[in-house]
């Protein structure tokens, strides 16, 4: 209304600024020209050090992940703020923080929240199975090793027909591309049925979103026996077992080394000499033989 008032006068020549006054019309308000957009302090794309350094916004966003990768660090996006902050002399705000690591998914939250898979859990007990490497179990078994005084790990496939023990892993700590690295292994190694199926407990090696995803497209059915019933994968679970009463219960490792040897002859003998009630007193060698498959030499390798 006022604006309207000001043209009015000066269209009779009177002088514009004593008009704005009189009328207690501020000159940016007159000048006003929209945009069309949306008002507001535009976002700054820099962010400065106590020496006036310069940084752009993605320097910014490598401090954070490199901090929130290190071992042990947890912080949400205040903490990561003071450390920006207080370590690196940075100057920026919290809210200003907040705003880039939500941006880029660094938040604790969103970095703790587990991605979720559709599973496959175990519908039969005893699963049926007719032929060799089509249905195999894997799981991981803790041994102690004396002369270190911790425990190793032990992660082994055996097939559920011929009682096979095709691969093991011996690590202090097995993770999920160990996981992965087996199985390329044993796919390599043997004639796999195609589309065979795995069978595994609810180890955080075996859900992990890259096991899952890399067994789906090896066209591996992969099945998660239900929590708390080791029965369901029984044949593993005998495997270790036997496992314990041969090796663990008999020998004393000094390290890594050692425990690895063992478990190399260990392999080698459970596969061509020790008999199996469940094969009809046969070892899996001549279990195999007995059905017409070819043992290859190379079978009894050892990574």
């Amino acid at each position: 209304m006022k604006t309207m008032v000001v043209d009015d006068f000066l269209e009779q020549g009177k002088p514009k600024h004593l008009l704005l006054k009189y009328v207690d019309l501020p000159r940016s308000s007159y000048y006003y020209v929209s945009t069309g957009t949306k008002p507001g302090k535009r976002p700054c794309g820099i962010v400065r050090d106590l020496q006036e350094n310069c940084y752009d916004l993605e320097y910014i966003s490598d401090c954070i992940k490199s901090l929130l990768a290190e071992e042990f660090v947890d912080y949400g996006y205040y903490k990561t703020y003071r450390y920006l902050k207080d370590e690196l002399g940075l100057q920026i705000g919290s809210y200003r923080t907040y705003r880039i690591i939500k941006e880029k998914g660094l938040l604790k939250f969103q970095r703790d929240k587990k991605k979720r898979t559709n599973r496959i859990w175990v519908k039969d007990l005893v699963p049926v199975v007719e032929s060799e490497f089509s249905f195999l179990e894997f799981d991981i078994k803790y041994v102690y090793i004396h002369g270190k005084r911790t425990n190793a790990q032990v992660l082994s496939i055996i097939d559920l027909h011929s009682r096979w023990l095709l691969e093991h892993h011996i690590a202090y700590s097995i993770k999920a591309s160990d996981v992965i690295n087996l199985f390329e292994s044993v796919i390599k190694t043997y004639p796999l049925c195609k589309n065979f199926i795995v069978r595994n407990d609810n180890g955080s090696q075996f859900e992990a979103a890259i096991v899952q995803q890399y067994l789906k497209e090896k066209g591996i059915t992969q099945q998660f026996t239900w929590p708390a019933t080791p029965q369901q994968n029984a044949h593993i679970e005998s495997y270790h077992s036997i496992m314990e009463s041969a090796i663990c219960q008999r020998f004393e490792f000094e390290d890594l080394n050692d425990f690895t040897n063992t478990m190399n002859r260990w392999k080698k003998f459970y596969n061509f000499d020790r008999i199996h009630g469940a094969l009809n007193y046969k070892s899996p060698k001549k279990f195999l033989e007995s059905i017409g498959v070819y043992i290859d030499p190379k079978w009894s390798y050892i990574n």
